[in-house]
């Protein structure tokens, strides 16, 4: 057994809880590089995780790291809600279409699930916990019979391209895999449709204020029993 094989024996992913709210939010804030003593609004922090749970307990993830005889701590997350509103429908900014860092705009009976949040602590990136993560959610998708999963993706490298093309010359180039971007390229990989730039997606200065509208058609879909609520 190789090195990251006994580390991810170390790592479990579950249901978020209440007690998980501030382990989520120091990750998320480590996550974007706000210091741990810096207040961050826009972070999901342990009220909104509260208004999450209360909203779509099932939506909700955390990975947990197991140190012996201490404590477990919160590496990595993913939030979600379900939405009615399909990716054929003109594309959203993050804030509009999840209404609240509590997901406001949760719709109980929704047919898609919309991608909130997904974030690693930095120094657990590159051992799997994302792509664990990401089967959680895929599991989702298919236990509750839902169409599918979509989200905008943000181009987190455009910065490094930043003196050479525009934002929407990016995503444009990124949606044709002439340019691999660490978040969207990889969501690719993993199954999603890249479909679209969506401009002023939320205000982060490395991706240009750009995302990518993603999407997944759950394979198992069965339009003939009702998604479960």
């Amino acid at each position: 057994m190789d090195s990251r094989d006994v580390f991810l024996d170390r790592i479990t992913i579950s249901n978020t809880r209440t007690e998980d709210g501030n382990g989520v939010y120091d990750t998320v804030r480590l996550a974007y590089g706000v210091d741990l003593n810096t207040p961050c609004p826009t972070c999901v922090g342990p009220d909104d995780v509260r208004q999450q749970l209360e909203r779509f307990p099932e939506g909700q993830f955390v990975a947990h790291f197991h140190i012996p005889n201490e404590p477990s701590l919160v590496v990595g997350m993913a939030s979600t809600m379900r939405t009615s509103r399909t990716p054929s429908d003109p594309p959203e900014a993050w804030l509009t279409a999840i209404g609240s860092l509590g997901i406001a705009n949760h719709e109980p009976n929704g047919e898609w699930l919309y991608g909130v949040e997904m974030t690693v602590r930095p120094e657990y990136r590159r051992m799997g916990i994302g792509t664990r993560l990401y089967e959680a959610r895929f599991d989702l998708v298919r236990r509750l019979n839902l169409r599918g999963w979509y989200a905008g993706g943000v181009l987190m490298g455009y910065h490094r391209y930043r003196s050479v093309m525009s934002p929407l010359d990016y995503a444009e180039a990124v949606i044709r895999r002439e340019v691999t971007d660490p978040t969207v390229t990889m969501q690719m990989n993993r199954g999603f449709e890249a479909i679209t730039p969506i401009p002023d997606y939320l205000p982060e200065a490395r991706a240009g204020n750009m995302a990518v509208l993603i999407v997944w058609h759950n394979p198992d879909y069965d339009p003939e029993r009702e998604a479960r609520s």
